[in-house]
């Protein structure tokens, strides 16, 4: 008779009724059946706890596998433990004596299994005696052999035999059946995974359903309903440990594949090992068994809801059977698992991934596909992926030029991610590049990695070397060294100066050799910083136009100098036209490297077009973006646009904790140190210190004009410096310097001949500074620079002050203050707000919201207009010797006129207007 239970529930009535009806004398048979894992243990158990209770003699063992090869090893335990009767066990040890190996025909072994079963024949005849072997498949075959002697003699006798079994199939469990089968009074009772009811009402009465993260149906799903899994899943939900993630379900799930054949738990293995369903050829394969075999053991595993179309339920699974496995099978089936992918044609990166759990490999068709798969990885932003790869590579590679190779493109992927921890790898490639293992593209690559980390030397070094080690004729190295000349004109003066001319070296972009796109973007901006370029629109717009909208490394460097050209051409809104579609298009990217670098850029655009607190923020997130050692000698730009923006925004507390943070000295010697300088120069301007912001000044233009680099678009030191002798009393020089300045500002109609006119102002008379100042502003509102137009009108506005014409004054000053405020200047705006309190405290009316006018009394002017400035209660009353409270009166009285309630509001509604305009 065959029983299936599905729920736990009418198991233990089956075996209460045959254990009632063994009493009769007949002998009762009990097989249970399940997948591993399926509570048969605790069947048994149960059980056994309700027939000691009902008096009956127990006898049980567990066969384990490992016990397989053990001679009568479950017999052992069945009659000779503890719990057996004296008598029993004396028959047992002399049994054991007298058979110390496999020799069950020995006379003095039988004679003693005889005496034992008569024993336990005389037992029955007073109470029930219950035998109950547990995975009596895994019995050792003398022991099973005598089971089934034993099932015969006990067929007429108060005896209940139980045994269990998995749903393995061995010459064990045929025996078995087989045997049963010829028993009229046997019973088979079916245990089968859990419904997701069952697995509900499993979760009710071990817990609150209700603090469960996971529902029933998801436990279920996890679980596939095997009551085992089931109870360790809602253990290790119940501990909620995030330092051991699914331990208990972990050796659960081992508890039931050790419980299965070998050949299951091969098949297990293989599938943690693939870590994806790839069909029954490629596992078989795998692991060494037939396809036949392979499909029976997943079919087993699929029985006992471990697995489910070829893949394990849990993720946890494969994890824990990975980590069961010794280190070296490990290795060795995904070493396999590799070459069986490779073999099937699978792609690269599925191989890879293989190949690097297997940890080593020498294979020579593994070093292409380990570098195929880091070029898919990379492509993908994967770049820890694509390092492990080429890691691999670097490591098993026999061949030393295809070592320096796999070097040189980690260094670059590094780099995309971190340059800082690039920096060993760069390092290493020295030795390669003086050996000339290196392809000439490679050498280039590491000379401006070794640039951008300030080791000029060794950079010196690798281009000599290179130049000394290429073949005669070597057209492919002139080039790359007419590519890396050009870069360091506009990078490293200097260094530049050092490298020695290729036989053909073009003077201008057109005769550059156009097959490489790298050079065009550096050519340009080289012409830009030196002597001027021609048509610089056209031209940077045609290298971002290749480009495209998609970043990646043979594009950054190009887009990046082209956007630069355009930027010190005085073509700001051009290049912010450009810069943000390949901003957005890094972003998506996992580039950090790259995403910093058009931050940076961008930063700039904004500084440019007088966007004050987008360019500190953009400056500001470029410098979070990679540590400041990662950034090398390029760290000069991102910091001059924070310096300089904060200060004119007036926060000289931010601006000078980055004017004062360490930089490396190597950066004095590039075009950053340039901008760094110039920046720098301001900031202390604005503090105070004259002297050391001329020093800064004046050595940024020593420099600019050693490395021919003296563009007023690029750093306008010469005006900023002339406004500093024009402090210090020393008119003549300032007069020189902004002279100088203009006459470089070629191109009349952009910012900098705006900046230029408006320093030449400055040093003129009052009749000179109008008619200059109003050229400025009308040259600096077509750039689109708020910033250089508010100050281009602040200054106007003091000249119109000065002639006496209020009118124009007020209305000048209207513009400058709404375009100070929009750039968040404020220095630039109290400056204006001071200048305005001090010309209009007699003559101020001011704008109700309905469109009227209102008066204040002259007290009440003059107090609110300097509270309008920002002066403080007590700086007002020391200004107008009043008291305090005298202040506090006028105050409130002019809050109540004008309708406001507090200084924030006070400015706008003081806003200047003459009583005449009324």
């Amino acid at each position: 008779m065959s029983m299936a239970l599905t729920e736990r529930t009418n198991e233990r009535f089956v075996l209460d009724e045959m254990l009632s009806a063994c009493r009769s004398g007949v002998g009762q048979l009990a097989l249970i059946s399940g997948p591993v894992g399926c509570g048969k243990t605790e069947v048994l158990d149960a059980f056994a706890e309700r027939a000691v209770r009902a008096g009956a003699l127990l006898f049980s063992a567990t066969a384990k596998r490992s016990g397989a090869e053990v001679p009568f090893d479950v017999l052992v335990q069945l009659f000779g433990a503890g719990t057996a009767p004296e008598r029993l066990r004396a028959q047992m040890d002399k049994f054991v004596d007298a058979v110390p190996s496999t020799e069950p025909a020995d006379a003095a072994g039988t004679q003693a299994l005889r005496i034992l079963y008569a024993e336990l024949l005389a037992w029955t005849a007073d109470r029930p005696v219950v035998i109950m072997v547990d995975d009596v498949q895994c019995a050792d075959h003398e022991s099973l052999r005598e089971l089934l002697d034993l099932v015969s003699r006990l067929r007429r006798t108060s005896a209940l035999l139980v045994f269990t079994q998995s749903d393995d199939e061995n010459a064990a469990t045929a025996l078995v059946q087989a045997e049963l089968l010829r028993h009229h009074h046997w019973r088979r009772i079916d245990l089968t995974l859990l419904s997701v009811e069952g697995v509900a009402a499993l979760v009710r009465a071990q817990t609150d359903p209700a603090r469960m993260p996971l529902s029933a149906a998801e436990i279920h799903r996890l679980s596939g309903g095997n009551p085992l899994l089931v109870r360790a899943l809602l253990d290790d939900l119940r501990a909620a440990d995030p330092r051991r993630p699914d331990t208990a379900f972990g050796q659960a799930l081992l508890a039931c594949l050790h419980r299965s054949s070998p050949e299951t738990l091969g098949v297990a293995r293989g599938i943690a090992v693939l870590g994806r369903p790839t069909g029954v050829p490629l596992l078989a394969d795998l692991v060494e068994l037939g396809q036949e075999q392979t499909q029976t053991a997943l079919r087993r595993l699929e029985s006992a809801g471990l697995v489910t179309g070829g893949d394990f339920r849990n993720p946890a699974s494969g994890t824990a059977v990975l980590a069961d496995l010794r280190p070296e099978e490990r290795s060795r089936l995904h070493q396999r698992a590799a070459e069986l992918l490779y073999l099937q044609g699978a792609s690269a990166s599925t191989v890879a991934r293989h190949l690097l759990k297997a940890g080593d490999t020498r294979q020579r068709w593994t070093q292409r596909l380990l570098r195929e798969a880091a070029e898919v990885a990379t492509a993908s932003d994967d770049l820890d992926f694509a390092s492990d790869c080429l890691g691999l590579a670097l490591e098993s590679s026999p061949d030393d030029r295809e070592r320096a190779s796999v070097l040189a493109r980690l260094a670059g992927v590094v780099w995309r991610r971190n340059p800082v921890a690039a920096v060993r790898h760069v390092f290493l490639l020295i030795e390669p590049s003086r050996r000339g293992l290196l392809s000439d593209r490679q050498v280039t690559a590491v000379a401006r990695s070794l640039v951008w980390h300030g080791m000029t030397g060794e950079a010196m070094e690798v281009i000599e070397a290179s130049g000394r080690t290429r073949k005669a004729g070597g057209e492919r190295r002139d080039a790359e060294l007419g590519m890396i000349r050009r870069w360091l004109r506009s990078w490293h003066p200097p260094l530049a100066k050092m490298v020695t001319e290729a036989p053909r070296q073009p003077e201008t972009l057109d005769d550059v050799d156009l097959a490489d796109e790298r050079l065009l973007g550096a050519a340009l901006l080289s012409e830009v910083l030196t002597r001027g370029a021609e048509d610089v629109v056209r031209r940077a717009e045609d290298i971002l136009r290749g480009c495209g909208t998609e970043v990646d490394e043979t594009t950054l460097e190009p887009a990046e100098s082209a956007l630069l050209a355009l930027l010190y051409s005085d073509h700001a809104e051009r290049a912010l036209t450009w810069c943000d579609p390949l901003l957005a298009a890094a972003s998506e990217r996992y580039a950090p490297t790259w995403n910093a670098r058009l931050e940076a850029v961008r930063g700039e655009i904004a500084l440019y077009q007088g966007d004050l607190s987008n360019a500190e923020r953009y400056a500001r997130v470029a410098l979070d973006r990679i540590a400041p050692r990662g950034w090398g000698v390029a760290v000069g730009a991102p910091l001059a646009t924070f310096i300089q923006a904060t200060t004119m925004m007036g926060d000289l507390d931010a601006a000078g904790t980055y004017a004062k943070a360490p930089v490396p000295q190597e950066m004095f010697k590039t075009r950053f140190g340039l901008r760094y300088l110039y920046a720098r120069g301001l900031y202390l301007s604005a503090c105070g210190r004259w002297h050391a912001a001329l020093s800064d000044l004046l050595t940024c233009g020593e420099l600019a004009a050693e490395w021919e680099m003296d563009v007023p678009s690029f750093v306008p030191w010469r005006g900023a410096a002339a406004r500093l002798y024009l402090k210090m009393g020393d008119r003549d020089r300032a007069q020189k310097l902004a002279g100088a300045q203009l006459i470089r500002a070629k191109q009349r109609l952009t910012r900098t001949a705006g900046i230029s006119l408006r320093a030449v102002a400055a040093c003129s008379g009052t009749r000179g500074r109008l008619q200059l100042l109003r050229e400025a502003v009308d040259v600096l509102h077509a750039s689109g620079d708020r910033f250089e137009l508010a100050s281009a009108l602040a200054d106007l506005h003091q000249v119109h002050q000065a002639m006496g014409e209020r009118q124009r004054a007020n209305a000048v000053f209207q513009q400058a203050l709404r375009l100070a405020t929009e750039c968040q200047a404020e220095p630039l705006r109290r400056s204006l707000l001071r200048q305005s309190s001090d010309e209009h405290a007699e003559t101020m009316v001011t704008k109700q919201p309905n469109g009227g006018l209102v008066k204040l009394s002259r007290a009440e002017r003059r107090v609110t207009a300097l509270a309008a400035t920002g002066h403080t209660n007590r700086e007002i009353a020391q200004k107008l010797y009043i008291t305090v409270s005298t202040v506090e009166q006028h105050l409130t009285k002019a809050y109540r006129k004008l309708n406001v309630t507090n200084r924030a509001d006070l400015a706008a509604a003081c806003m200047p207007i003459m009583a005449d305009s009324a």
